[in-house]
């Protein structure tokens, strides 16, 4: 498959389109465009596509003037499973397979509702029977991936790949780490992404649950500058003045630099014999002035704009601005790791429309028949039909009559409707302050009681929406029985929790293995009940009437 392709990431605040070349030696960008992404289309990658949303992003379609039949989707999400593995040096159309038949040992969860991709990065061993590849293995859950599959439906556009965005950035970026280990660091919203290159070879990628939300929220509420009423407006404020000079700016970036920190932390300890030459930011946060300088402060290494990169003469394209949004956007169509639903087409069955003869048996009596029949049926139908019309007139009047007896009661009817609504409105205003993070010290006792007692957490980020949780444990064994301790958690969904980066390492000097892997997780909603106890008020509900 080849010519051009639309490509589309969907952000939390933001949707970025551009028209590219599809797996081409070139990577040129014909047209972009950003709208904004309404509240609740997308949730950690899962996406629900409202009619208003397919129109809207329909019509800047039509005006960018956007005519390749072709959609490739990038996506960023906590649920999407990678996992590092060996395999022998096979065909690579036989890899797949490989991959196949093993997927359960390297993801322990129903694979049946899972779509899986790979991607290869690199080829370990020098003695030519005795290599073996090393690849980037992903899942992906069906219900995940759906709502594209159905947006591009309501588009009307074939569906040529979906693809991860680690892998998205990793095209446009290899080329800059081609030489020594450079990190990539992709800002997003409401989390970011911390890739490891080392010679043009992914080796490394991690989660931060953190973005620069909070300070775009923080510019649109500010009066320092005018116009910053929407997402667009208060980005594009950000992208020409130093917002990093204010303290209410650092205050809402520092989370995001302290989860950024933990993760090359924890990357350099675990690589202690490679030295990281240099961190390229990129992804919206990359577009703020003065960021590179704020997390060069904080992470203590140098970073700076993913800007330049070899090959793909993007700051041809983005002349008027600053590419960094886009790159994900960008390298979706270059290498799309393929998460891609298996359609199956079924075939006519092959009768065709029958004639006025068959077998040579005239049909005219029964057509004549049958035609009979239907001016019968006719005329019933319009004796009814006048029926029916003379008694809703008489219902009619007799409506317009008892509307004019209760007229009396309509003002204390509207008022009641209005101390309703007031109500609802102030309920709801209730309800949006609470959240499950009041209750963030009874999780934590729920870990320290449940989780196995050499399970030692790296890391832990809570936001309004879930967790995220990064551990190292002594085994596999242990790693699952703290994942499936982590699904009775009633404040979390079971369904949800799921891994990430599943790495076992060995200490070179103690010989002693450790599993490292992060776990993310979404929260019940504030209403949520267990059954347990529903069951248990329902009994308790019976006592009381059968004592009385």
């Amino acid at each position: 498959m080849a010519g051009k392709a639309i490509s589309i990431e969907i952000g939390y605040s933001l949707t970025r389109v551009c028209e590219v070349d599809y797996k081409a030696k070139t990577h040129r960008v014909y047209r972009r465009f950003t709208i904004p992404t309404p509240a609740g289309v997308i949730n950690d990658g899962v996406l629900t596509a409202t009619p208003e949303y397919i129109e809207q992003l329909r019509s800047a379609l039509a005006d960018s003037k956007m005519k390749a039949k072709q959609v490739v989707f990038t996506i960023t999400s906590g649920r999407i499973n990678s996992r590092e593995v060996m395999i022998p040096l096979v065909k690579d159309n036989r890899i797949a397979d490989v991959v196949a038949a093993n997927a359960s040992e390297y993801f322990p969860v129903d694979l049946s509702q899972y779509e899986l991709a790979h991607n290869i990065l690199g080829t370990v061993g020098e003695t030519k029977g005795q290599q073996q590849y090393k690849l980037l293995v992903m899942a992906a859950p069906k219900a995940l991936l759906s709502g594209y599959y159905d947006l591009a439906k309501a588009l009307k556009l074939e569906l040529a790949a979906i693809d991860y965005a680690g892998n998205s950035v990793f095209q446009v970026a290899k080329d800059k780490a081609s030489q020594g280990t450079s990190l990539v660091v992709k800002i997003d919203e409401r989390s970011t992404l911390v890739l490891a290159i080392q010679n043009s070879v992914l080796t490394f990628t991690r989660n931060v649950a953190y973005g620069v939300d909070e300070a775009i929220q923080t510019i649109m509420d500010s009066t320092r500058w005018s116009k910053t009423d929407t997402v667009v407006d208060a980005m594009d404020a950000m992208s020409l003045n130093d917002c990093t000079a204010f303290p209410e700016i650092v205050e809402a970036l520092t989370p995001l630099a302290g989860g950024i920190s933990r993760v090359i932390d924890y990357y350099a300890s675990h690589n202690a014999d490679t030295e990281i030459e240099k961190v390229y930011i990129t992804g919206i946060g990359a577009d703020i002035k003065g960021m590179a300088d704020f997390l060069n402060k904080e992470i203590s290494y140098p970073v700076e704009p993913l800007r330049q990169v070899e090959g793909w003469k993007l700051e041809q394209s983005f002349r008027t601005q600053f590419y960094g949004g886009y790159v994900a956007c960008v390298g979706a169509a270059a290498a799309p790791l393929g998460f891609k639903k298996d359609e199956k087409k079924k075939k006519d069955s092959g009768a065709g429309a029958s004639s006025g003869k068959k077998g040579g048996f005239n049909l005219a009596p029964v057509a004549y028949t049958v035609l009979g029949i239907g001016v019968a049926a006719a005329v019933v139908l319009v004796v009814l039909s006048v029926l029916r019309l003379m008694s809703a007139q008489q219902q009619n009047m007799e409506l317009k009559a008892q509307n004019s007896e209760l007229e009396e009661i309509i003002p204390i009817y509207n008022e009641w409707v209005t101390t309703q609504s007031t109500y609802a409105l102030v309920q709801s205003m209730y309800d949006m302050t609470e959240n499950r993070n009041e209750e963030l010290v009874e999780f934590l006792e729920e870990l320290e009681t449940k989780l196995p007692a050499d399970v030692h957490v790296v890391s832990f980020a809570s936001t309004l929406d879930g967790v995220a949780i990064n551990m190292t444990v002594s085994t596999k064994s242990e790693a699952a029985v703290a994942i499936e301790q982590l699904r009775t958690f009633e404040s979390l969904i079971p369904a949800s929790v799921t891994v990430n980066s599943v790495v076992e390492e060995i200490d070179e000097e103690t010989g002693v293995s450790s599993v490292n892997f992060s776990v993310a997780a979404v929260y019940q909603g504030m209403d949520y009940v267990p059954e347990d106890e529903t069951a248990e008020d329902a009994a308790a509900q019976t006592a009381d009437g059968a004592a009385e």
